[in-house]
């Protein structure tokens, strides 16, 4: 055998028996049907910064304001096929996320995942001007992808959330996504998040765009947004922090993704 018919042959059979590679499931702020293989390990590092980005330089366009980073790890559950476990600690009301995350479809144009997560507030329990601090509650999302061709991915993310920042009782609501593809390592991203609709009417539903760049196992991804926050509960529940700002104040943030 030739040395090119022998490289042939090795990538097939890695394909085999790989399939796809793994990816961390995460687009700016929800969830998507991506997962990691087997005991393969992903690691997530998120910043958001909390002052707009305005229309001169003096402030570095929010740069200078404060800002809440965050940390995830995701790992592969080879026992069962298609689980992912997730944890994710983020310094704003120091939450701390545990979520379950299991592949149900896989097909040629679509893609679905359940996951479902537990959500807690370290901050000492309090009403504040914005509502209840230090929460403790659960989302239970249904991340579903649908695959445009070569163009990009359309995705739907049903959510419950137990509870929210103003509201005790369990909400409803479904973020939406879209990724475009213009080559193998860039792309654009966007998501929303609408108002669930027990949400007292004067809180905005939320947006985020931006660019992702993917190297070898990395992905950078650079956004604006006009919500506050990365978890389930506090980019979907509409009234996180006071809810997503005005569409005219959008600030800047980065995740940087990286799997082993």
């Amino acid at each position: 055998m030739t040395p090119r018919l022998r490289t042939a042959a090795l990538c097939l059979a890695s394909g085999l028996l790989f399939g796809e590679s793994s990816e961390y499931p995460l687009g700016v702020n929800l969830p998507t049907g991506d997962m990691m293989q087997f005991w393969d390990l992903g690691i997530a590092f998120t910043h958001r910064f909390s002052t707009p980005a305005s229309g001169h330089g003096r402030d570095a366009y929010g740069l200078d304001g404060y800002a809440y980073p965050g940390f995830g790890v995701d790992f592969g559950f080879k026992p069962v096929k298609g689980l992912n476990v997730i944890l994710y600690r983020t310094a704003d009301n120091k939450t701390f996320t545990f979520a379950l995350q299991q592949r149900l479809l896989n097909a040629d144009f679509v893609r679905m995942a359940l996951r479902a997560e537990r959500f807690d507030e370290v901050v000492r329990r309090d009403e504040t001007p914005l509502g209840t601090v230090g929460l403790t509650g659960a989302a239970c999302q249904l991340p579903t992808e649908v695959f445009l061709g070569d163009f990009g991915t359309l995705t739907v993310v049903p959510t419950w959330l137990s509870r929210t920042t103003t509201r005790k009782k369990a909400v409803f609501t479904a973020g939406a996504g879209l990724r475009i593809d213009f080559t193998d390592k860039l792309g654009f991203v966007a998501e929303y998040y609408p108002r669930p609709s027990k949400i007292d009417k004067a809180f905005k539903p939320g947006y985020a765009a931006g660019f992702t760049y993917k190297t070898f196992k990395h992905r950078f991804t650079l956004v604006g947004t006009t919500t506050s926050g990365t978890t389930a509960n506090q980019v979907l529940s509409g009234d996180y922090g006071g809810g997503a700002r005005s569409t005219g104040q959008w600030a800047l943030g980065f995740n940087v993704e990286r799997t082993f």
